[in-house]
């Protein structure tokens, strides 16, 4: 069992044609989605498919007639799009709470300037929303 394990991908895989359902285009064509952002946020696990090196080898020495037909191209797009289209909708997402934040500190703002003369301070301090304009944020 351990030989199969180091002797790299099994003869099953090598024996799928370029074809078959459980290859993965967006490999073959180009780079995975699943390989692009791997231990970050935006990491969406492993691959269910294939990946073959040997396939790839083949599509790339395929002429465009024949890579036309396969339309594994359009099948990349597509995927690619969706990951653009997932990872916008997590950015904007992640925008709005940000809105939000900086709504909430100008209301608390105003909160602390209507009631500064019941609690007197032996300090100024800069207002909510100037230090919250300062955070940076790690947005990896």
């Amino acid at each position: 069992m351990g030989e199969q394990l180091l002797s790299g991908p099994s003869q099953s895989t090598t024996k799928l044609p370029i074809t078959d359902a459980k290859v993965c285009r967006s490999y073959i064509v180009g780079t995975c989605p699943h390989d692009l952002f791997t231990n970050t946020k935006q990491d969406i696990g492993p691959c269910p498919k294939v990946h073959n090196e040997a396939l790839k080898n083949e599509y790339t020495e395929a002429g465009q007639e024949q890579k036309r037909k396969w339309g594994f191209e359009f099948d990349y797009l597509r995927d690619m799009a969706k990951f653009v289209n997932d990872c916008d909708r997590r950015i904007e997402a992640a925008t709005r709470r940000l809105e939000r934040t900086a709504e909430e500190g100008r209301v608390l703002d105003g909160l602390v300037c209507a009631h500064e003369h019941l609690l007197p301070c032996p300090f100024q301090t800069p207002p909510l929303s100037l230090l919250l304009a300062n955070m940076t944020l790690n947005t990896a």
